[in-house]
């Protein structure tokens, strides 16, 4: 998967750039504020319809201007491929060569990105969410029924919170309560099992990765907690008991307390949690096994490597790690797009390219 070229109008702080990328590494170079994330961050919400940065499409938005248009020419599997992202007045259109869609399910997936930046440490040190959110960004981009599934399930949670909180007879609540269960169970099943799946590739693949990255000196360990349970399996056979034992509670503290919204990836160091013993460097290197792993996992299914976005990744990494993921990039031959502030690369080769105040420039 490659591309390219890519233009930005009117989003973030660029007014009407376009960029030519070049096959490999493509290396964004400038100081701080001149727009070299906006220009990963433009990609990213092109290929899957959402900003890793912020939640609302304003943010988005070049100052005092209320549109924004972004287009990219790509190349996936010898045939080329031309995605719209047009947002104006509040409103969001995507395309698909000139071909609009009606869904996110539409589009996502059809050229596969994966983005690495130091913020992703917030995956061991955050909360189950962003664990959560890790794992269903990436079943999307390769099922984009997924996304279907996961906005199903979170109205249903949302009508069963506001049935929970409303003042309907307790007699008549528990009644309507089941039918709402009926349908999270439904679609929890769902979600968990392609949670799970996911879980146990990621797994095999980090299991060929990070033993490289600490010289075998320790171990990395994935599981998916499920209904509070570390058997994923049998907390799908027992979820409409579990659910049903929790409604009293649920009742009483008029919250939805049992689902997977509220489950997590847990991530082990020599079995103890990551989050609460591994160094800053271990977590780094739990970070870019699984990062890395994603990438085979697309290989695998897609048959080529999907593009790789690196924010001011190279800078945050020691030595040994830096080295270990430059060779990976070069000898896989991904198309790499790669910010950092100076020219001092590492790299063998790469396309260099200026950014200043929203404008990009190709040392040639």
């Amino acid at each position: 998967m490659m591309i390219n070229n890519f233009r930005l109008q009117n989003f973030r702080n660029y007014k009407d750039e376009t960029v030519q990328f070049m096959p490999g590494t493509n290396i964004f170079v400038g100081n701080n504020g001149q727009g070299k994330t906006n220009v990963l961050e433009g990609i990213y919400y092109l290929l899957t319809g959402k900003s890793y940065r912020v939640q609302r499409e304003q943010e988005l938005l070049r100052w005092e201007q209320n549109e924004f248009h972004l287009y990219g020419d790509f190349l996936l599997a010898h045939h080329k491929v031309f995605l719209e992202s047009h947002y104006r007045d509040k409103k969001k259109m995507v395309k698909v060569n000139q071909v609009p869609c009606q869904r996110l399910s539409d589009f996502v997936g059809t050229i596969n990105v994966i983005f690495f930046s130091p913020d992703d440490l917030v995956m061991i040190k955050g909360g189950p969410s962003e664990r959560r959110r890790f794992l269903d960004l990436h079943i999307a981009q390769m099922h984009p029924g997924h996304v279907s599934i996961l906005n199903a399930y979170n109205k249903v949670i949302q009508q069963k919170n506001a049935l929970l909180k409303s003042y309907v007879a307790k007699s008549l609540k528990y009644s309507q309560l089941q039918l709402w269960n009926e349908q999270i169970i439904e679609l929890g099943k769902k979600i968990i099992s392609n949670r799970l799946d996911l879980t146990k590739r990621l797994q095999e693949a980090a299991n060929q990765i990070y033993p490289n990255l600490t010289s075998q000196k320790e171990t990395m360990q994935t599981n998916y907690i499920a209904l509070g349970k570390k058997d994923a399996n049998e907390a799908i056979s027992q979820f409409p008991q579990l659910l049903n034992d929790k409604l009293e509670q649920e009742m009483e503290r008029q919250m939805v307390l049992i689902g997977p919204h509220r489950d997590d990836l847990q991530i082990l160091l020599d079995d103890k949690p990551a989050r609460l013993y591994a160094s800053q460097g271990q977590q780094r290197s739990i970070v870019l096994s699984l990062k890395l792993a994603e990438l085979e996992l697309i290989r695998q299914e897609k048959q080529e490597y999907p593009l790789l976005l690196l924010d001011d990744v190279l800078s945050e990494l020691d030595r040994f790690r830096r080295d270990y993921l430059i060779k990976f990039i070069e000898s896989s031959r991904i198309q790499t797009l790669i910010t950092m502030t100076s020219a001092e690369t590492h790299l063998e080769s790469g396309a260099l390219y200026y950014v200043e105040k929203g404008h990009i420039r190709r040392n040639l």
